[in-house]
């Protein structure tokens, strides 16, 4: 115990000292030196002196940064005869340089809370120090600190090291217009670099951990003038405040990012984010199709992924992929109700089913389709499967006929449908009926049989709201029936207790229960 106080009052005592002698360095020129106690501290165990040191090495810094203490006109050299003052400037550009390279060691520390400080310190030092250069910038050239930059893109987008919780941390710099500028650059030329030599998984997801957080301003001007550091002089670079250039440049990155051979799970991040994070951002989304069109046949559930992204761009970029719906029909197998996916796929079939305008012989066989499936999915799955076959019918009235067929068959041996067919225009869907709902008011589950017995009623002009139904699980449908109250019917007028009745019961004299 006497430990542990002990303790404590040394780390309250390490503290105290810091901050102190930070306020002297800072406040007096002769206590400079005094940042490379501090600096010291970076080395310990204790998490809140690191913190505590770095924090403090930030403020120091940034008064140096801010003041114009570290500025030199010409570039140092070994022959170069330097003043005092030039000495000492030159000194504290050796010592940030230092403090640098400690932080950016400390962003490999296993304490997330540390990781995102020291990354927020690094990220302010790109400010200050594009604010205030530390050396003369030459004419029409941005200001922006790229070898600063450069280190701590490099030290994340560590082959080694998962920076994944770090880097959602960068989605606050996506807004400023130079910083996203300067990391299209940067991952452009390092991935070109990697693409040579074989490159590691862990690499490949810190690169698409910072794409996932690319955001770029909702705007009608093409100029841009939200910047992180000084902004650009006229006459510089039209690229760096240009949208369309840096819209350009994602398209770039984008593409030379999926030229790599991508892991199973890092295909499927990628296409999840596809169709709202990257292509709506894109100068040519179309340059997206051949990944798409591949990803789509390549089944399972990287399919089912690539849905999405393959309907944008047929839907609003007239991508001409005639066997969409084709495909889209032959992913409708029972085990699609057991996939993780499952609720996602459920909500774009039913995206891309919305247009009035679709085959009736088509609507038709999904709705055949479904309904089969169906009858061996779990209630979870038919409780979704079920008001989609209604909203389909409702939008397409010549379907009707699936519902109120009287010459239509009975069971299964005399359905003109067709399951193994894989194209919707010959699998005679249309001919057939939905038995298969009437054979769903059948269930074990009630709720599956209230909603099968929706089909002997004519179906409401309204559309059944599916966005509750599409994440249900068995798990869900059990703890509902759990807590639900019974009612409890009244058979007697004195209630039983135990097995054998009241006191009174007979049987207690035969029998006894221990």
């Amino acid at each position: 115990m006497e430990a542990t106080r002990c303790a404590k009052r040394v780390i309250k005592d390490e503290i105290r000292c810091i901050k102190q002698r930070a306020k002297r360095c800072i406040e007096i020129r002769r206590h400079a030196n005094e940042l490379l106690d501090i600096a010291k501290y970076l080395e310990g165990e204790d998490e809140q002196v690191i913190i505590t040191a770095v924090k403090a090495l930030h403020k120091i810094f940034s008064r140096f940064l801010s003041a114009g203490e570290m500025y030199l006109e010409q570039k140092v050299t070994e022959d170069m005869k330097m003043t005092k003052e030039e000495e000492y400037r030159h000194w504290l550009q050796q010592q940030y340089m230092s403090v640098i390279a400690k932080f950016l060691e400390l962003l490999e520390s296993s304490n997330i809370q540390l990781q995102e400080i020291v990354l927020s310190v690094l990220m302010k030092f790109v400010a200050t120090e594009g604010n205030h250069p530390v050396a003369k910038v030459p004419a029409k050239q941005s200001c922006f600190p790229m070898k600063l930059f450069q280190k701590i893109l490099l030290s994340l987008l560590s082959p080694n090291t998962n920076f994944q919780h770090v880097l959602t941390k960068f989605e606050e710099y996506f807004t400023y217009d130079d910083a996203r500028y300067f990391i299209f650059r940067f991952l452009l030329s390092d991935m070109r670099q990697k693409s040579k030599t074989e490159t590691s998984e862990c690499y490949l997801s810190n690169v698409l951990s910072l794409l996932e957080h690319v955001t770029f301003p909702v705007t009608s001007t093409e100029v841009l003038t939200n910047f992180l550091t000084r902004p650009p002089e006229e006459g510089m670079s039209k690229k760096l405040n240009s949208l369309k250039e840096q819209k350009k440049l994602f398209t770039t990155v984008w593409l030379e990012f999926l030229r790599f051979k991508l892991s199973p799970s890092l295909y499927k991040r990628v296409l999840v984010i596809l169709h709202d994070k990257v292509i709506p951002h894109m100068t040519s989304p179309l340059l997206l199709s051949d990944f798409l069109t591949d990803s789509f046949n390549v089944g399972g559930a990287i399919s089912l992924l690539a849905l999405n992204g393959l309907f944008v761009l047929v839907h609003k970029y007239n991508l001409e992929y005639p066997d969409f719906f084709k495909k889209l029909y032959s992913l409708l197998e029972p085990s699609i109700f057991h996939v993780k996916y499952r609720a996602r796929f459920f909500f774009l079939t039913d995206l891309f089913l919305t247009s009035t305008h679709l085959p009736a012989y088509l609507v038709a066989a999904f709705a055949k389709k479904i309904s089969r499936i169906s009858l061996t999915a779990p209630p979870s799955g038919v409780l979704v499967a079920i008001p989609l076959i209604y909203n389909l019918i409702n939008r397409h009235p010549n379907c009707k006929s699936l519902l109120h067929r009287a010459d239509g068959c009975t069971d299964g041996d005399e359905d003109p449908y067709d399951p193994t067919e894989p194209d919707p225009a010959k699998c005679r869907a249309l001919e057939s009926s939905l038995w298969e709902i009437k054979t769903l008011q059948s269930h074990y589950y009630h709720e599956v049989k209230k909603v099968a017995h929706k089909i002997d009623h004519p179906l409401h002009a309204e559309e059944i709201d599916l966005s509750k139904k599409f994440d249900t699980t068995i798990d869900d449908l059990f703890d509902e029936e759990v807590r639900k109250k019974l009612k409890t019917a009244h058979l007697t007028f004195e209630p039983p207790k135990g097995l054998l009745g009241t006191k009174d019961d007979r049987l207690k004299l035969c029998w006894t229960l221990e």
